[in-house]
């Protein structure tokens, strides 16, 4: 097999990969706008220059799809 076709494809599954662990990030509370934070998504745009583009669009959709999804929630009142 074409070394060029192996490397895309480990490519391709390894920015799945890392956008998973970013929705589970999310998940799990974190919070993914915070500067100290680095994402899975966001070491693998320093690590491979040449998915930077793709890794940060996803950063930024994620981000989008969590403040849409979290001003969707109804507020939790503390009555105690």
């Amino acid at each position: 097999m074409n070394q060029t076709i192996i490397t895309k494809i480990n490519l391709e599954n390894l920015v799945k990969s890392a956008k998973q662990e970013t929705e589970l990030m999310l998940e799990n509370g974190i919070d993914i706008n915070d500067n100290s934070i680095i994402t899975p998504l966001e070491s693998i745009a320093n690590q491979y220059p040449e998915i930077a583009q793709l890794c940060n669009q996803l950063l930024i959709e994620l981000i989008r799809e969590h403040m849409i999804n979290y001003q969707n929630e109804p507020e939790i009142i503390n009555e105690f």
